[in-house]
């Protein structure tokens, strides 16, 4: 996740946890059940060595900021406190550590004094009041620096995003937008024209997302990109999800209204991979660490092609590197017999 500064709140990672809760207990979730809804949505976190000190620290301040604190979250935070939890984040910046020390000294004196009393919290019920329209695309410029290079590659630059539905989010119960976004970025402002060429023109970029049965073999990909193979199941296609659900407008949270400029309204390439992840469920991309996300997949995919089988479905190696794995994995397992004669290149 991204870092910008020594604060608690200096990064993707605590912002998340932070706003995830409250949004729960706005929803009128009890204490107990936002704390497990949080604890399962956020699992990826906590199996981080360098995410799950953060888990906790926002947690527990969160908590004990609305008079919710729970003793195990507290218990946690001061272990991760004692243990020096984040510092690695620090290691090549002495101001840095130095700042995150004295966070972290802070938020213990914080913790150890008693709680405010409860906070109340009034079901917010928001009018619906996105302005994106179906099939709008919208201009969107990286604003947020960062340490990463791939957030630093497409920082002050513009990308082209362009809502193509809506569904409920199986984890916050909101109706959130589906986007997809176009592998293309520019350096200016597009223009009109430009964004109209971009829709007819050029590909869709891939979304990182589980594909429904294959949880276990995803774990050799990276970003949906396999790095490897299986032996036992070579020749199958992995889906490749093409869109992701994103949280709709909302005053009160990180919506970027200074760095998204609407382009045009026209119907995109047919997209359809998304109904098998929407069975599955997934949490919605957020607005504040969409820059960190976006990032990582514009440079995974850079230079690597997947094809288009038709009527929306996208599918991942293309049939020419698939037939190049088959060679690989039949040479490795000739070789592996003894007959020691490499077999012969496909055409």
């Amino acid at each position: 996740m991204g870092t910008w500064s020594s604060s608690l709140y200096g990064n993707d990672t605590t912002c998340d946890v932070r706003d995830t809760y409250v949004r729960l207990l706005e929803k009128q979730f009890s204490n107990d059940d936002a704390y497990k809804q949080l604890l399962e949505s956020h699992s990826d976190y906590l199996k981080d060595s360098d995410e799950a000190p953060l888990f906790w620290f926002a947690l527990a301040e969160t908590q004990w900021k609305v008079g919710r604190l729970k003793p195990e979250v507290m218990a946690e935070a001061l272990e991760w406190i004692d243990k020096g939890g984040g510092l690695g984040r620090w290691e090549e910046s002495k101001s840095g550590s130095t700042g995150w020390k004295k966070t972290l000294e802070k938020l213990r004196i914080k913790l150890e004094k008693e709680q405010p009393k409860e906070k109340r919290f009034r079901k917010i019920v928001i009018p619906f009041q996105n302005p994106w329209g179906l099939n709008d695309v919208y201009a969107y410029r990286p604003h947020v620096e960062s340490n990463s290079k791939e957030e630093r590659a497409i920082f002050g630059k513009y990308i082209l995003m362009q809502k193509i539905g809506e569904v409920q989010s199986e984890y916050t119960e909101d109706v959130v937008m589906r986007v997809q976004i176009y592998d293309r970025i520019f350096d200016n402002m597009p223009s009109h024209d430009d964004a109209l060429e971009t829709v007819s023109r050029y590909r869709l970029l891939p979304i990182a997302s589980t594909p429904i049965g294959q949880e276990e073999s995803y774990k050799r990909m990276s970003f949906g990109i396999p790095d490897t193979f299986s032996r036992e199941n070579p020749f199958s296609y992995t889906p490749v999800i093409m869109s992701a659900t994103m949280e709709q407008y909302h005053k009160t949270l990180s919506y970027p209204k200074d760095e998204l400029t609407f382009m045009c309204t026209v119907k995109g390439p047919v997209n359809n991979q998304h109904e098998r992840i929407d069975r599955f469920g997934s949490m919605p991309w957020m607005w504040h660490n969409f820059h960190y996300q976006i990032g990582g997949q514009f440079a995974q995919w850079q230079g690597v092609e997947y094809d288009v089988v038709g009527d929306g479905t996208f599918e991942y190696p293309t049939r020419e590197q698939q037939e190049l794995i088959k060679f690989k994995i039949k040479n490795i397992q000739e070789q592996e017999q003894g007959k020691g004669d490499r077999l012969q290149k496909p055409d």
